[in-house]
Order: structure tokens, then C-alpha cells, then sequence
């Protein structure tokens, strides 16, 4: 046999070696963590337990897949799948809306799992290409949120070093303990009677009683919590900081280090007082670095919530371990009410900084106390997780939920008032005080006059012991400790005038005078329409600003108010504007939305993301 002709054993084919599933699992979290961190800081632990979890997860499930698929390649592939299914749950529960009952999507995400265990683990397919792709890709995603996130990582850690206080100077021997308790969101009196039909003179009167001063004009300085915050706990406005950053800034880091870094809280330490915080689960406010920091054993951070929320893994919480998120954050209200009266065991004098987010969504609780949980997912924001918008209807449910949680705190914030002063070896100081209001139906691109009456007009009310001056009835929070200090410790510092400034989520450093909204409203005559829009992709997580946006580009030289939207996505686009309204009546006929009439106008076309959509506009429609 010549050489030619003979046949040694073929070199073996050589496959790749699958990891994409183990990057996988670390994409989300990284990814949420560097979109966000450069924006908002994230503590770097904040980072490691996720990170952990869902390498883990990854690893077991993989390992436990391979022996009975018999093939590594395969196995990697059924685990990218889940992780892709359970990593975009939240996300996908929030985009489909009202147009899926949330009830069959763990049925449907079971289906896909399935569907595609059954494909990848056909034996005799390796998949190599696939995989060889997927590592590639898992990596490249890996690498670019590294690039992203490493950044702002180092600039956390440096921030955080550099955010150590200075030593007591001062002596504080008999002074009274300060409280400072931020209900967030907590409406001035009128506000609660005209808006929400609620009288609350009874707290009011209590509060007075026991020897408050409720500034009954009081107005918020900031819409937004940490701009409010970073200017009450620094006693000053921020127009130096908004000048450096420039107005079209989403920058919110500087807020956060003033927040951390107060003048307030430095000055108090270096005059000898103990600083006690509690877990506010608001990354800008839970003060870490206090003196004493007070939280309940298991408390999610923002990050976490957030992270948790674009998950499956609610559903587990609430099946396996019978506590869901709404849970948690129940609790930790519930902790800062019963815990606060503590720190009058601690060190004297103490200052105790606390903010609970209520009665601010998500309302958890009812008018006596009992749970509620309003939302199919956890989230802090004040929209919610609402698809269908139609105001009346959003606003009486805001309204009717609001009401009955602020009544609940009301009871608790009594109890928390009455064990404070029967602990404190002295009479503190209290200043019990909202950051701003609340928004029902706030249109924070287009807000109405009355919007900014509700969101400015906040709960102010000041317990100093031997006040020799009196309180203004309009004073605002950049005032309180200027109020404070010179009260205890005959500080220079001359109250500021009161003055309330808007600015939107988009751009937090874009200041406008809040009591003239002209400025940044738009003027004349408002064309109100409502709004019935099919786009051929899975909606946006926020089909408000799409709707606004598509009707910017549809009405250019139009002042378009919206009064109710709905936005479905699709997989293909409808077919033409009439079957665009067959969908829309067969929606009526299922009560999911309200009977607009026949009157409309249409259009279909690319959207303002360049996506095809089939919009019905009907305008002055008052089912």
C-alpha cells in the first residue's frame, strides 16, 4: 500500500470549552450596577452577594445538567437560557403591561425553558459554533461593563476615604438630642384636604399639643429627594453645585457625597454629638458611616430592590420563604418607628438622622395598619408599574391609597413621638418634616400648576425646647437647622428666603422657579388627547415619555396635554389603522380599557425610536 493510500486514525475534532453561561450570570448585575453607578454611586459590597449567588447558580445548575444531557456544551446552553429567562422577567412583566395576564408568564417563561432544553439537548449536536459564539459574546459584555463600571468603582471607594469626619472640637454637655425624621412625601394640610379629602387637624392638633410648631405654609425646596436633602442637611441652595455640573447633568453623585458629608452632621459631631442613622433603603440616605447605624437583620438596598425586580426571583420569595419585597420594605418602616426611640439610650447628646419612605409609594399599608401590596412588582418610583394610564382613574387610586397609609403613619409617628420625649433625659429637638410632596398624577415634562402646588406643599413641624424665637410659617428646609442652630448654639446664620425650585428626572440640575411654571410649561391653548398606540417591538419601560415623544412629533406647533395612554408592543405591526381599532374594541369589549368613541385620528409610521407604530389619537375624549 503506497503512503497515499493508507489511513492513520483521524485527529480528534476539537470542541470548545463552554463558559458563556458563567459570564451570563454576571451581566446583569454588572450591567445594572455600571448604567447606574456613574450616575449614582453603588457601594462596591452592595455588589458581592448577587455576584456570588448568581455565579453559583450557574456553576451547580451546569454541572448538575451535564451528566444527563452527557455533554458539557449542551448543558451550558439549557443554563444560558434560564439565566436569560429569569434575568429578564421583571423587565418583561413591566413591558407587556396590562395585554398579558400576569398570571400565565411563569407558564409561558416554564414553556420557552423547555422548549429549549428539549433543542439544545437533542443527542449527537454539540452546538460548537453556538457556543464558540456565545463565549465571545458573554465575554464581550463582561469586558464592556467592566469598562464602564471599574471607573466609577474607584471613584466610589476614593469618595468614600475621603469622607471622614473631623474630631470633636466642642463640648455638648447639656444640650438636647436632635431628631431629624423625613416622612417622605408627606402633604402639607391643605394639600390633604383639597387633593386627598382627608382632614388631618387631629395629628396636627396632637403635634402642637405636645409642644410642636407646624409652619403651616411650608414649601419644599427641591421636587426630588436627594436635591431636598443635600440642601437641608447643607443649609444651602445648590446653584454653585448646578453651575459646575452644567443643567443638562443627570450627574446626581455630588448630591449623595453632600448628603453623606453634611455640613450639619459635621458641624454636630465636632461640637461633641453621637450620629445615629437608620437603613432608609435609599442609596443617596442611609447614612453607613454614622456613629450607630440602625437596621433591621434583613434590609435590600435600592440596588438590590432594583436588581430583584428584573427578576424571577420574586416569584420565589414569595412562595418559598413567604416574605416578598413589599414585605421587606414594610418592615423597615415599621423598624425606624419602633427603633427610633432608642438612640435616647445612647451617647449624649445624639443627633439621629432617619428617612422612611412613606407615605411615598409603594403603599404597603392600609389605614390600620394591614398589608397591601398595590403593585405586581416592587417598585420605590411614583408611577408604578402601570401601563394603561388613565389620569382620573390613577389619581383616585393614588388618592384612596395614599390617604389610608398616611393615616397609618400618622398613628405610629404619635406612639414614636411619645416614647422619644418620655426617654429623652431632656427635651429634644424633633423636626419632623417631609422632603417634598407627593405626585398623583405628576407629568414631570409638563407639570401643571396644580401638580406643583401638591408636590412643593409639605409637612413641616419643629419641637425646640425654650424657643425664644418664633417659627415662620412659611419656612422651607434649607432654614430648619439655620432655625436650629441658632437656637441652641446662638449661630450666626440668618435665614435664607424660602424659594422652591422644579426640575425633571431627566435633568435634576435644570432649575425652574416652581411658582412660575410658564417658564418651562408650555403656554396656550392645550389640545387633550388620549392615546391608543400598537408598536411592532416589546414596549419601553417607560411608555409615558414615548407617548409625549410621539406626540411631540406628530403635534410639533401643538401644546398636547395627555389624559390616558395605552402602548402594546408587538412582534409584527398591525396591518393598517382599521385593524389598529378592531384591537383597541376588543381590549373595550374586555373592560381593560375605557370606551373612547369612534372619533379619532390616526397614524402609522416609524415611531420617535425609528420602531413602526399604529397610533389611534383621540382628542377631547371623555368616556
Amino acid at each position: 500500500m503506497s503512503p497515499a493510500q493508507s489511513h492513520g486514525p483521524r485527529p480528534a475534532k476539537k470542541r470548545p470549552f463552554p463558559f458563556h453561561h458563567l459570564l451570563l450570570a454576571l451581566v446583569p448585575t454588572l450591567f445594572l450596577y455600571s448604567y447606574n453607578a456613574s450616575k449614582l454611586p453603588i457601594a462596591p459590597s452592595e455588589l458581592l452577594l448577587p455576584l456570588f449567588a448568581s455565579f453559583t447558580v450557574a456553576l451547580v445548575l451546569w454541572l448538575l445538567l451535564w451528566l444527563p444531557l452527557g455533554s458539557s456544551r449542551r448543558a451550558a446552553l439549557v443554563v444560558s437560557l434560564f439565566l436569560a429567562l429569569f434575568f429578564t422577567y421583571g423587565r418583561v412583566l413591566g413591558a407587556v403591561g396590562t395585554s398579558v395576564p400576569p398570571q400565565l408568564l411563569p407558564f409561558i417563561a416554564v414553556g420557552i425553558l423547555l422548549l429549549g432544553a428539549l433543542f439544545f439537548g437533542r443527542r449527537g449536536q454539540e452546538f460548537a459554533g453556538l457556543t464558540i459564539f456565545l463565549n465571545l459574546a458573554s465575554l464581550a459584555l463582561v469586558a464592556i461593563n467592566l469598562v464602564t463600571g471599574v471607573p466609577a468603582l474607584l471613584r466610589s471607594r476614593t469618595a468614600s476615604l475621603k469622607a471622614t469626619r473631623t474630631a470633636a472640637t466642642k463640648q455638648a454637655a447639656g444640650m438636647p438630642d436632635i431628631y431629624y425624621k423625613i416622612l417622605d412625601g408627606y402633604a402639607r394640610a391643605d394639600v390633604l384636604d383639597s387633593v386627598y379629602h382627608y382632614d388631618n387637624s387631629g395629628f396636627l392638633s396632637w403635634l402642637e399639643q405636645n409642644g410642636f410648631r407646624v409652619a403651616a405654609r411650608s414649601r419644599s425646596n427641591y421636587s426630588q429627594t436627594y436635591l431636598s436633602l443635600a440642601s437641608s442637611l447643607n443649609m444651602t441652595y445648590l446653584d454653585s453645585v448646578a453651575g459646575r455640573l452644567g443643567p443638562d447633568s443627570d450627574n446626581r453623585s455630588p448630591l449623595l457625597h453632600m448628603i453623606r458629608d453634611s455640613r450639619v452632621v459635621n458641624e454636630l459631631h465636632q461640637r461633641g454629638y453621637t450620629i445615629a442613622s437608620f437603613v432608609s433603603g435609599y442609596t443617596g440616605t442611609d447614612l453607613a458611616d454614622a456613629d450607630v447605624h440602625f437596621g433591621p437583620r434583613w434590609a435590600l438596598s435600592e440596588f438590590q430592590n432594583v436588581l430583584i425586580s428584573t427578576t424571577a426571583l420574586p416569584l420565589f420569595l414569595d412562595r418559598v420563604l413567604k416574605k416578598s419585597q413589599f414585605d421587606l420594605h414594610r418592615e423597615r418602616i415599621l423598624y425606624s418607628f419602633k427603633h427610633l426611640p432608642d438612640a435616647a439610650r445612647l451617647k449624649h447628646p445624639v443627633f439621629v438622622f432617619c428617612h422612611v419612605l412613606s407615605p411615598h409609594p409603594p403603599f404597603v399599608f392600609g389605614a390600620q395598619g394591614e398589608k397591601t401590596e398595590p403593585q405586581r412588582y416592587f417598585t420605590m418610583t411614583e408611577g408604578g408599574s402601570f401601563q394603561t394610564v388613565d389620569e382620573a382613574k390613577i389619581r383616585a387610586e393614588y388618592v384612596e391609597k395614599y390617604r389610608a397609609q398616611l393615616q397609618f403613619i400618622n398613628s405610629r409617628a404619635r406612639t414614636m413621638i411619645e416614647r422619644i420625649l418620655a426617654a429623652s433625659p431632656q427635651p429634644p429637638v424633633i423636626v419632623l418634616q417631609a422632603d417634598h410632596g407627593p405626585g398623583s398624577v405628576l407629568n414631570w415634562d409638563d407639570p401643571e400648576p396644580e401638580d406643583l402646588a401638591e408636590r412643593f406643599a409639605i409637612l413641616n413641624a419643629y419641637h425646640i425646647p425654650k424657643r425664644t424665637e418664633p417659627v415662620p410659617e412659611s419656612i422651607s428646609p434649607v432654614n430648619s437647622f439655620r432655625l436650629v442652630f441658632r437656637q441652641l448654639f446662638g449661630s450666626d446664620y440668618p435665614l435664607l428666603p424660602d424659594q422652591s425650585w422644579f426640575s425633571t428626572i431627566a435633568k435634576p440640575w435644570r432649575f425652574h422657579d416652581a411658582d412660575r411654571p410658564a417658564e418651562f410649561a408650555g403656554s396656550g391653548a392645550k389640545l387633550r388627547v388620549s392615546i391608543v398606540a400598537f408598536r411592532a417591538e416589546l414596549q419601553s419601560e417607560n411608555p409615558g415619555a414615548y407617548c409625549r415623544r410621539l406626540i411631540a412629533m406628530l403635534y410639533p406647533d401643538r401644546t398636547v396635554a395627555i389624559e390616558r395612554f395605552y402602548v402594546q408592543g408587538l412582534h409584527v405591526p398591525v396591518e393598517s389603522d382599521d385593524d389598529a381599532y378592531r384591537r383597541y374594541q376588543s381590549e373595550v369589549a374586555r373592560n381593560e380599557l375605557p370606551d373612547l368613541g369612534p372619533q379619532y385620528e390616526s397614524y402609522s409610521g416609524p415611531g420617535p425610536d425609528q420602531v413602526p407604530v399604529t397610533a389611534l389619537i383621540f382628542s377631547d375624549s371623555t368616556p
